[in-house]
């Protein structure tokens, strides 16, 4: 019996070894609770009684590459009853070739999110086990959850390199990508490993699956 608590104890701490391992690879999250104009990040039907916008944000991925596990995307706290009805979201990628994405982010990759609501009057959207790996350079990167209502709006902190365009299906004149605004981007916090991307092809092969 010894022996098994012992084994079963080691279990444990392995296990929370590893799951202490996720590196923070990029961190715009401090100081979301003093928000200023925030965005439309949601997929809640379409105009007039709803809306469907993506927003996203611009990375710098160093030599080596990430994995992906988790991504976090701050909202405020209006509707609290995200926390049981939103558990899925459309996860955006694409390579940075300018000031705005050229891709289209309906039909995006869906993943399943959990939210959960803070204790500072805030929600958190979160996917996680996502195992996405990206190479070196420059990406567009969104996390867009489907929920029953636009009650809640993605809240913002100072932009980090560009600002974070939005993509508007029920625009007008037509969707399109625009810059609402200016020098803000989306509050979120991605985690992973750092440096663990080692064959090229394969990656971009994955990559391409949700690249639109």
């Amino acid at each position: 019996m010894k022996k098994l608590i012992t084994v079963l104890t080691m279990l444990v701490v392995v296990a929370m070894a590893g799951a202490a391992a996720a590196d923070i690879l990029w961190d715009q999250s401090v100081g979301y609770e003093g928000w200023q104009q925030g965005f439309f990040n949601v997929e809640a039907g379409a105009p007039p009684f709803g809306i469907t916008a993506y927003t996203v944000n611009d990375i710098v991925v160093p030599a080596g590459g990430w994995v992906v596990d988790t991504y976090r995307v701050y909202y405020d706290g209006f509707d609290p009853n995200w926390a049981g009805s939103v558990t899925s979201a459309s996860l955006f990628l694409e390579p940075k070739t300018g000031a705005l994405p050229i891709g289209v982010p309906d039909g995006s990759t869906v993943v399943p999110v959990t939210v959960t609501v803070l204790g500072n009057g805030f929600l958190e959207v979160t996917a996680e086990g996502l195992g996405l790996a990206i190479n070196e350079g420059e990406y567009w990167i969104g996390l867009t959850p489907a929920a029953p209502d636009a009650n809640n709006i993605h809240v913002s902190v100072p932009a980090v390199g560009d600002d974070s365009p939005t993509y508007d299906t029920g625009g007008f004149p037509m969707p399109m990508w625009a810059n609402w605004a200016p020098g803000l981007d989306g509050a979120i916090l991605l985690e992973g490993t750092t440096g663990a991307v080692a064959v090229e092809n394969d990656t971009w092969g994955g990559l391409k699956a949700i690249y639109r």
